[in-house]
């Protein structure tokens, strides 16, 4: 599983980020340590918390890594 981190400022960003995982048919998933919520839950992001940085794994992409990573590119935190 590939991973990627992410930061969701507010509750705009988290709203819009959910938005734009719904888009894709994969499965993906927000952890932070030792919780893991869907990607595509507005409650489970708001339950992980706004303001951290958080971890998006990709479950099953079903081949569509590019065009996700390209999706959340204004949400990804630099290496």
């Amino acid at each position: 599983m590939d991973s990627v981190k992410i930061y969701l400022e507010n509750t705009a960003a988290a709203e819009s980020f959910v938005q734009t995982m719904r888009q894709f048919e994969g499965e993906y998933d927000l952890a932070l340590g030792s919780y893991t919520v869907d990607a595509k839950s507005i409650l489970g992001v708001f339950a992980l918390g706004i303001g951290k940085v958080l971890d998006l794994v990709f479950v099953n992409s079903k081949g569509e890594d590019r065009d996700v990573m390209n999706a959340v590119e204004r949400y990804r935190m630099a290496a």
